[in-house]
């Protein structure tokens, strides 16, 4: 009996040293081809851009830009709000003032519900003149556990690159932790 109960443990040991061995790592993230991982382990989200580009945390927050060259660049901020029931459409009703008095020309092409991995968000693309140039946003709210996430999506309208398929990727891609 006791042999028994002694290899039954042993096998169990076993098996639970094959179940370990096969699990991943939680600081590992299977990360899409293609793509490189623009997010830090401080925040609960995982932003992903297409290889090439280039990942800046030094602002305080997460961006990543495509190059010197080309100024189109992906940034996520993130607060807290001032209610519990916010929704992505109060974030935007909150800030859309902001947006309107540093823009020239301000003007919102569409304005789109959608899920953020299973998150209710709403995507803006709006347009908006500074200086010299005018600048293409699409910005993805949510609010989830009291935080509002602002995902901007930032192009500049003279550039003859379509950055659609990047900007899709980006945003199709991201993930909560």
């Amino acid at each position: 009996m006791k042999t028994s109960v002694k290899i039954l443990c042993a096998l169990m040991a076993c098996l639970c040293l094959a179940l370990c061995a096969c699990q991943k790592n939680p600081t590992e993230v299977d990360v899409p081809d293609g793509m490189i991982l623009a997010s830090s382990d401080i925040v609960d989200y995982y932003l992903f851009v297409p290889e090439g580009w280039r990942v800046d945390m030094s602002g305080g927050m997460v961006s990543a830009y495509k190059s010197a060259e080309d100024p189109t660049s992906v940034s996520v901020m993130t607060w807290e709000t001032p209610y519990a029931d916010d929704t992505p459409a109060d974030v935007w009703e909150m800030y859309k003032g902001e947006f309107e008095s540093v823009f020239s020309d301000f003007t919102v092409e569409s304005s789109t519900s959608m899920l953020l991995d299973g998150a209710a968000a709403q995507k803006y693309v709006y347009t908006g003149k500074l200086a010299d140039n005018t600048f293409r946003y699409t910005q993805l709210i949510t609010v989830r556990h009291s935080a509002a996430y602002l995902i901007t999506v930032t192009e500049i309208t003279s550039s003859t690159t379509d950055h659609t398929e990047e900007i899709t990727a980006i945003l199709d891609n991201f993930r909560w932790k």
